[in-house]
């Protein structure tokens, strides 16, 4: 479907397929792997073949055996001229932390500047549109464009899957593995070829108690953040991550420890995004260990 769009003659449509770093997470476990890894290439264990018309690593004088070295920006604003903006858009019905996002900001405009980009490239994100819903996004591609459907859209719709798509690998996506599986048998096959631990993943998921394995490291304190770390994280660069991560969260536990509770620590280090520019949620009102630290508050005065 986006190669027929890319083939519109009012398209002009830059395919990138760069090497970069992402995970595959299975049961808990982290793995790092590079996308479009040259050593898999060889191997022909690519999940797809690179097109002959994309825009590689080695356009840019890298191989494809490590992740790219600069932020995807850099390499995706090579040869533009001017200010650029990439348009895209907050959709305010899609959670209640996108909502916000847009009605607590009445006085800000809505270009900015991608995280940590180097101030010489002259990139912006322009998120104008902020109020449309899927079917606005449907009317607008279908109707107004007269473009074909996706009729990936009808089969996430009958069969309750998820709509939105992207790498099926990381720790969010992954368990809803069997979404893919429903819309898309024969990609979920080759994925399965490529990497076959993720049909784990699809079989046992469900049998897992999270909240028993959060509770056996989070009663372990430090040593069982540590344990955990090198039990589920496999790789130096995710490692590495996943212990600075902990070292922020020790200092904030030290401050306030009801507002950081270990489950706290060992739930992020399960379940979410373990980069850079992720940290552990605090705890907010109306919890228990908000309640914890009241009393506290009260016992001292």
């Amino acid at each position: 479907y986006v190669n027929e769009v890319r083939q519109y003659d009012w398209v002009d449509m830059e395919w990138y397929c760069l090497p970069g770093a992402t995970e595959i997470w299975v049961l808990g476990r982290r793995q790092s792997i590079i996308i479009w890894d040259q050593e898999r290439a060889k191997e022909g264990k690519l999940v797809r073949p690179i097109p002959e018309w994309a825009i590689t690593g080695y356009h840019f004088g890298l191989d494809h055996s490590n992740s790219l070295p600069q932020a995807i920006d850099h390499y995706t604003m090579q040869g533009k001229t001017g200010q650029v903006a990439f348009i895209t858009g907050v959709r305010a019905a899609e959670s209640m932390i996108r909502y916000r996002a847009v009605v607590q900001k009445l006085h800000e405009n809505y270009i900015n500047s991608p995280y940590k980009l180097s101030k010489s490239v002259p990139l912006k994100f322009a998120k104008v549109i902020y109020d449309w819903n899927v079917d606005d996004v449907f009317k607008f591609i279908t109707e107004e464009h007269d473009a074909p459907y996706c009729e990936y859209y009808d089969r996430a719709a009958l069969t309750g899957s998820n709509t939105r798509v992207g790498i099926p690998l990381h720790a969010v996506a992954i368990r809803r593995i069997g979404d893919l599986v429903a819309t898309e048998p024969e990609f979920f096959d080759r994925l399965c070829e490529c990497f076959p631990q993720i049909d784990a993943q699809r079989r046992w998921w469900k049998d897992v108690d999270v909240e028993k394995l959060i509770g056996y490291y989070a009663g372990l304190g430090w040593d069982g953040a540590s344990e955990f770390i090198d039990t589920y994280i496999i790789g130096p660069s995710k490692t590495q991550r996943a212990k600075a991560l902990v070292a922020e969260f020790r200092r904030k536990h030290l401050r306030d420890p009801y507002s950081y509770p270990f489950e706290n620590l060992i739930r992020h280090l399960l379940l979410k995004e373990i980069s850079r520019a992720r940290s552990v949620t605090p705890v907010g009102p109306k919890t228990r260990a908000h309640t914890h630290r009241l009393k506290e508050m009260e016992d001292g005065d």
